[in-house]
């Protein structure tokens, strides 16, 4: 096959059916959407290319700088297409990127701008937001800034719609059940819309990470105020996994189907296996179930190592915080905003720590409480108790969860911790009513 241009190669991807042999499904067929094979080597290849194609004559010849929000694989896709075109590429992200992924924006000559200690979990109080950043960008250098936006832009699940799916179609019939990862949330949402259109009995299943586990590629429910385009009432079920689930099922493909993919790929044939069993013998008429292979393998090296080391011949120290779920635990020790004052005079050895970023600590925050970002906080509490016995802590964050958290790691420890209910906000609201 002779193609005259890379972007030709975007799209078109096979379809792997997984062996029953492997599955063990009777009377459901799994198959496996290859977007690994896109020529930047991701799903995103496609989203990129469907938000910007009609517009990088005039983003090159108005010599604009693309400027993106992203964690990762759409970020590499537009630096490829960006150098093609002779136009520069800006990223903007607050999220935890991977090593080689990082780097390979760095080879391309990507302009990297990371958000130093961004909160993981939404904050409405830091002004250092990447949408906002670049929409800032935007307003201060009109007709410089070139935005896809691809957590609000409609051609990103619209293409996805009119190729991805179409091609499943095209390949399979009509398909039971589809499986998507949710980031932008844009694939799966595509993809489905056009998948139920064919067969009106489709369900359509999300993967989200679990809170506070980090699967390159998809966020956790409570990380998807983000994205204007999710519809959490358009999946029948979402499914919520850790990152031992992905890498289990990463491993799974790659030594059961020899398919290299990524961790969101093994989250999402982790799920689909989850789900799928749980029902299969239920079936009457044979049904048949999709699962997309986001990227592979090969960027993810670093991330890998550190979560299982044990695959490299090194010994593996398992980490007691990043092992811990808070989730199962109905009763964490809370203080409401009112109380803070009546709390402190009962509880006179104390410590108030505030996890948000230094920007929005410097903003707002408690008399007497000290700031200790979420990294350097969770790096402080890893390996056991900082604290002196008889000492107690609040934990503050903005919105109250990410600090229920960690009051729920350190009470496992026996710390007398608490968490203020509602996070900053509350605390903020009652003394504008005051």
């Amino acid at each position: 096959m002779l193609v005259e241009k890379i972007t030709d190669l975007i799209g078109n991807t096979p379809v792997l059916k997984i062996s029953s042999a492997v599955t063990g499904l009777k009377n459901i067929d799994l198959y496996a959407k290859l977007e690994m094979m896109n020529p930047f080597g991701s799903v995103k290849d496609r989203t990129v290319w469907g938000m910007i194609k009609d517009d990088l004559e005039d983003i090159s010849r108005n010599g604009m700088t693309i400027y993106e929000n992203s964690s990762g694989n759409t970020a590499k896709s537009l630096a490829a297409i960006a150098s093609l075109s002779g136009v520069n590429f800006k990223l903007v992200s607050s999220f935890k990127k991977v090593k080689e992924q990082k780097e390979l924006l760095q080879i391309m000559g990507a302009e990297i701008q990371e958000v130093v200690n961004a909160s993981n979990c939404f904050d409405p109080t830091d002004p250092n937001d990447p949408q906002y950043i670049i929409e800032r960008a935007a307003a201060e250098t009109p007709g410089k800034v070139y935005f896809p936006s691809q957590f609000t832009n409609r051609k990103n699940p619209e293409f996805h719609e009119d190729t991805t799916a179409q091609e499943i179609i095209d390949d399979l019939g009509s398909v039971d059940y589809f499986f998507g990862g949710l980031g932008t949330t844009g694939s799966s949402l595509g993809v489905a819309t056009r998948l139920r259109s064919v067969n009106p009995d489709f369900k359509a299943i999300g993967i989200t990470a679990a809170n506070n586990h980090f699967i390159p590629g998809i966020r956790s429910l409570n990380q998807m105020a983000e994205s204007e385009l999710f519809q959490k009432t358009f999946y029948v079920s979402i499914l919520s996994l850790t990152e031992t689930d992905a890498l289990n099922g990463m491993l799974a493909l790659a030594k059961k189907s020899g398919v290299l993919a990524g961790p969101s790929s093994g989250a999402n044939y982790h799920a689909a296996l989850e789900y799928l069993r749980a029902i299969d013998q239920e079936q009457g008429e044979r049904k048949k179930a999709v699962f997309v292979v986001c990227d592979r393998m090969e960027w993810y090296i670093s991330y890998i190592r550190e979560r299982m080391p044990e695959l490299f011949g090194e010994e593996n120290k398992p980490s007691r915080f990043g092992a811990f779920r808070s989730e199962p635990i109905d009763i964490v020790p809370e203080v409401m905003a009112a109380e803070i004052g009546h709390w402190k005079k009962s509880h006179p050895v104390h410590m108030i720590i505030d996890t948000r970023v230094p920007q929005s600590f410097g903003l707002l925050s408690v008399p007497d409480s000290v700031n200790m970002p979420q990294d350097t906080f969770e790096r402080w509490i890893e390996n056991g108790s900082p604290f002196s016995e008889g000492m107690s802590v609040l934990i503050i964050c903005a919105i109250g969860e990410r600090s229920r958290h960690y009051a729920a790691y350190l009470n496992s420890l026996g710390v007398k911790a608490y968490n203020l209910s509602g996070g900053i906000m509350t605390w903020s609201d009652l003394r504008k009513v005051a």
